[in-house]
Order: structure tokens, then sequence, then C-alpha cells
């Protein structure tokens, strides 16, 4: 199974994952690092919140349909038909590299549109169950972030209940396991000690984990610029 192309589409896959479209995006049609904005996150919520629908319509379908689906079809195709086993491991380097790419220092995405890609064309009713339970849960909550947690951590018990090979089980398993850990660690975490120490490191992990940011109000997280942390931190020096 593991042969040279099979190594070698993962470690294409990885590396078309780590493209980073929504970095270039945010540079194109704004001239800004959009690693310094709002959460950091260089994926579609952050663009879309900075840039708009001009630079987030464009990125979703890059990240779902060439980031996500196009490494996976290439290991299924019928030149290389190397097994399913080969075809989630390209779909988890995907999503890695997405969420931690190489060409930005280990920065990224959170990796919720790309693993779309890659699950519509192992197995697409996941899909729209993932997808049904983050778009209702937002409809009644107007909280993206931990509705997208809740579908995520329902895929294993989909994949099971669907019956699906231990693979699609162990692909799910592995997303709720990198979204856990890109939430955890933070693209863009508070930087003043007065910011860190108003918030508990409980609370911190809790609203990372659950929230997808570090503090309590979201508008205040996703709305974050260089300009206002430079201004708070002068009115901190004032003071």
């Amino acid at each position: 199974m593991w042969t040279p192309e099979a190594i070698a589409l993962v470690a294409g896959a990885y590396l078309l994952g780590a493209f980073p479209s929504a970095y270039i995006i945010a540079r194109a049609s704004r001239g800004i690092d959009i690693r310094q904005y709002g959460s950091g996150n260089v994926g579609i919520s952050n663009v879309h919140i900075h840039v708009g629908m001009k630079g987030a319509v464009p990125l979703v379908i890059f990240d779902i349909v060439v980031k996500g689906s196009l490494p996976v079809i290439a290991a299924s195709s019928l030149w290389l038909n190397l097994g399913l086993g080969v075809e989630v491991a390209v779909g988890v380097a995907t999503i890695f590299g997405h969420n931690w790419s190489v060409f930005l220092k280990m920065r990224g995405g959170r990796g919720m549109a790309t693993v779309l890609g890659v699950l519509v064309t192992l197995n697409w009713p996941l899909v729209v169950l993932y997808g049904s339970v983050a778009g209702l849960g937002w409809l009644k909550t107007r909280n993206s972030a931990l509705w997208w947690g809740v579908a995520a951590l329902l895929l294993p018990l989909w994949s099971l209940a669907l019956r699906q090979p231990t693979e699609i089980v162990w692909l799910c398993a592995s997303f709720i396991a990198i979204v856990a850990a890109k939430r955890l660690i933070s693209n863009r975490p508070l930087n003043s000690s007065s910011e860190r120490a108003s918030v508990p490191l409980p609370r911190l992990l809790w609203n990372r984990l659950v929230f997808d940011r570090d503090i309590g109000s979201r508008e205040k997280w996703v709305h974050r610029t260089p300009e206002g942390q430079d201004a708070a931190r002068q009115r901190m020096e004032v003071d």
C-alpha cells in the first residue's frame, strides 16, 4: 500500500493544503496580512470579516475543491488506485497542511471547509450530516465556532452509525484531534500582559476549545486590528 507514489501523494497533499490561499487573497484584495487581524485565522471566516465576500467566495471554492477534494480524487483514481487507507491519509495531510502551513511559519486556518472537500469525495452523506449540524446550530445561536466544533465531535458517531469502513472512522477521529489542537494553540492570542491576566488559564482554555477565541466577546475578538492593539497599548503606557 505504501508505495513511493503513495508517500509522494501524501507529501504533495500536505503542500497543497499548506498553500496560503487566504493569505494571498487578503494581500491581493486589501494589502493586509490576515494573520494580524481578528483571530489571526488564515481561513474563510477571518477573510470574510476583514476582506469581504469578494475574497471569501473564491476561497471557499478553492479550499473545498482544490485543497480538499483534488488530492483524494488523485489517490482514488484508476491509474493510482492506492486504496482507502492512502486516500484517508491524503485527506488528513491536506487538512494538516491547511492548519499548519510550512509557508506561513506553521500558521494557518481551521480546516472546516477543507474537510468538506475530503468528506464529499470519500462519503457524501457525512458531509450532509456534518454541514447540517453546523448550519442548524448557527441559525439557532449565531455561534458558528461552537457548532462547527459540535459537528466535528459527532462525525465519528455518524460514521459508525452509517457503518463506514474503519479508515473513515479514523479520519473523523483524527479531524477532532486536529480541531482541538488548533483551537488550543490559537493563531493570534492575546498579546499584552494585562489582556492575558484578565483571562484565567482554565477560562482561556475553555474559550479556545469551545468558542475558538480567547475572550468572551466574539465581536471584540474577530474585529481586532493591529491599529487597535497599538492604540490599546499606548493607552496602557499613558496610564
